[in-house]
C-alpha cells in the first residue's frame, strides 16, 4: 500500500533533521490533508537520501552543473568512510576552519 499526500504551498513544507542526540532523523513534509507527517530514517538512510538528492536535476536547468553534482557526490562518499584525521584534512583542503 502507497500513502499518497499533497505538500501544502502556503506554508513551510519540508523540513529534515535529528530528532535529538540519539533519535532518528525526520524528514517532515506539511501537507494539505494530514497535516505534518514525519518519516522517522536511520543515520545511514538519511546520508543516502541526501546523496540521491543532491544527483536530481535543479528545477531550472542553467542553475545544475552535472560536473559540479558528480564531484559533491564522489566528496560526500568519501567523508562516509573517513577518519577524524581524513575529515580535518578535507575541511583544511576546502579552506574550512576546525574550530
Amino acid at each position: 500500500m502507497i500513502d499518497y499526500y499533497r505538500v501544502a504551498d502556503d506554508r513551510p513544507a519540508i523540513s529534515y533533521g535529528p530528532a535529538g542526540t540519539d533519535g532518528p532523523w525526520i524528514l517532515a513534509v506539511t501537507t494539505e490533508s494530514e497535516g505534518r507527517v514525519e518519516i522517522a530514517l536511520d543515520e545511514q538512510a538519511m546520508y543516502d537520501l541526501w546523496i540521491e538528492t543532491r544527483g536530481v536535476p535543479w528545477p531550472f536547468a542553467e542553475q545544475h552543473d552535472a560536473e559540479e553534482e558528480r564531484l559533491a557526490r564522489q566528496v560526500v562518499h568519501a567523508v562516509n568512510g573517513a577518519d577524524k584525521n581524513g575529515l580535518r584534512a578535507a575541511l583544511e583542503a576546502l579552506g574550512v576552519r576546525d574550530d
